[in-house]
């Protein structure tokens, strides 16, 4: 539905962090893509044009499919090494 309603890529949708959603402005921030290459696994990068960096305005559905996403996802711990 997220990718119906904002007309996103796969690769930056996968990208998202929740630092990218907007909620008080209504918009997604798109400056970055979720990449895969043999080489290097999966990496971050800048879309490759400069029209590809923009801001998204979110519908009030789809800003409800980004919380409940939001709310299903497990809480990230902080990296501790021990030792």
């Amino acid at each position: 539905m997220i990718l119906l309603k904002t007309g996103l890529r796969i690769s930056e949708l996968c990208g998202l962090t929740v630092a990218d959603i907007d909620f008080k402005n209504e918009v997604v921030i798109i400056d970055h893509q979720l990449l895969k290459s043999k080489e290097q696994g999966y990496y971050i990068e800048t879309p490759k044009t400069k029209s590809g960096i923009r801001q998204v305005p979110l519908s009030r559905e789809t800003i409800q499919a980004f919380q409940r996403v939001m709310k299903k996802r497990p809480k990230a711990e902080p990296f501790v090494i021990d030792g």
